[in-house]
């Protein structure tokens, strides 16, 4: 295991983010740690016990378990869209979802695939994770792609479908979403994560949270997406989970336009977090939780999630350990759009939840900023997989 300059967060100061290593493995082992960059090279079969004799073998094993996807939510203040090229290894899905804040309109285009019709890139310099298949019904194809260019800045997203005519399954519009994120540390932070299921099993994630500009098409009506007001999220996501596979997360983000002035400004640029519960070992140390204002990140200790009402009520995410230092977090998550997937005779195989909706609540960083959340959209998700 990699040595860390994270302080501990029992002593109620801020954890920083430590520079990246070279490698995501090695010497055969993970470098568990959390991580204010990019990781060149993304190469978890390089674990050790994965070369010397039979080694093609454990290594296809070792894939067939990883869990990869690069996935993005963006949009505005009145649209938001998440995105994916997923890959479970026995099934594979591309997905594109919009839904309009307000009125709670929500248009779906997705398909799951066999896994060999998509590419889920393994590192974000000079690489693409894509799809594409015949849309359902065979008129024209669904295609997602997302270019990594993260050391020129920039991210971009490409994703079309024909649309569907009313089959007795309803109608669905033409899809058109094109555009850039702007990744460069004038204008977004990263935080990357590797983080351990076990000694040799990990997570490993690079979410940043960044100015996005482009166009949404949806049917005949056309959405400029311009970057002062809009906003995009890349979650670059390879875990070799246990069975089955289970968390809990929620993220919401908005641009509020300007420079980075500021804790309490009117020109923060974006502000967002992500709060998850999943099953990495020594949660207080090892999370993903944090928040972005501008281009810093602010680390946050654990958390657990309370569905008092079940997952279409409202949701609290609440500090995992009463007291613990890092910030504190008191999180509300009210869905009014439904949205969940599940695979298997009573949900044997997937039992996928995700809503979207409104945030309510506060969170306080270590260093004493107060983010409060009203007004804040996005999604959330209840997730429990045997694929």
């Amino acid at each position: 295991m990699s040595t860390s300059a994270e302080t501990d967060p029992r002593a109620g100061h801020a954890r920083r983010l430590d520079p990246p290593p070279t490698a995501l493995v090695e010497d055969g082992r993970y470098r568990f740690g959390s991580y204010d960059g990019p990781i060149a090279l993304i190469n978890p079969l390089d674990v050790a016990g994965t070369s010397g004799w039979g080694a093609r073998v454990r290594r296809a094993a070792r894939d067939l378990r990883m869990k990869e996807w690069e996935a993005f939510q963006l949009g505005n203040d009145e649209w938001f869209v998440l995105g994916a090229v997923y890959n479970a290894k026995l099934i594979a899905l591309l997905q594109v979802l919009a839904v309009h804040k307000q009125t709670g309109r929500i248009h779906r285009w997705e398909k799951k695939v066999p896994p060999t019709e998509v590419s889920v890139a393994r590192g974000l310099d000079g690489t693409r994770s894509h799809g594409r298949t015949k849309a359902p019904g065979g008129e024209g194809e669904f295609s997602v792609a997302i270019g990594n260019d993260v050391s020129e800045g920039r991210l971009t997203v490409d994703a079309s479908h024909p649309g569907r005519a009313d089959r007795g399954s309803g109608s669905l519009p033409a899809l058109e979403l094109h555009g850039v994120g702007d990744c460069g540390p004038q204008q977004a932070a990263h935080q990357v994560i590797c983080h351990p299921f076990s000694h040799d099993r990990a997570l490993y994630s690079d979410k940043v949270m960044m100015p996005f500009a482009g166009t949404l098409r949806i049917g005949d009506e056309l959405i400029e997406l311009e970057q002062q007001s809009s906003f995009m999220i890349l979650d670059d996501h390879h875990g070799e989970y246990p069975s089955p596979m289970v968390y809990d997360w929620v993220t919401g983000i908005r641009n509020e336009g300007g420079a980075d002035d500021g804790p309490g400004s009117d020109g923060r640029g974006i502000v967002g977090f992500n709060l998850t519960d999943n099953q990495v070992r020594a949660p207080e140390r090892f999370n993903e939780n944090a928040v972005w204002i501008g281009t810093r990140v602010h680390r946050l200790p654990a958390v657990h999630f309370e569905r008092p009402d079940d997952v279409h009520g409202r949701w609290r995410v609440r500090n995992a350990a009463a007291g613990a230092g890092g910030g504190r977090i008191d999180v509300g998550f009210t869905p009014t759009v439904r949205s969940e997937m599940h695979v298997g005779p009573r949900h044997a195989l997937a039992e996928y939840y995700a809503p979207y909706g409104w945030f309510d609540g506060s969170i306080t960083t270590a260093e004493g900023l107060v983010i409060e959340l009203d007004g804040f959209f996005g999604v959330g998700e209840q997730k429990h997989m045997r694929l």
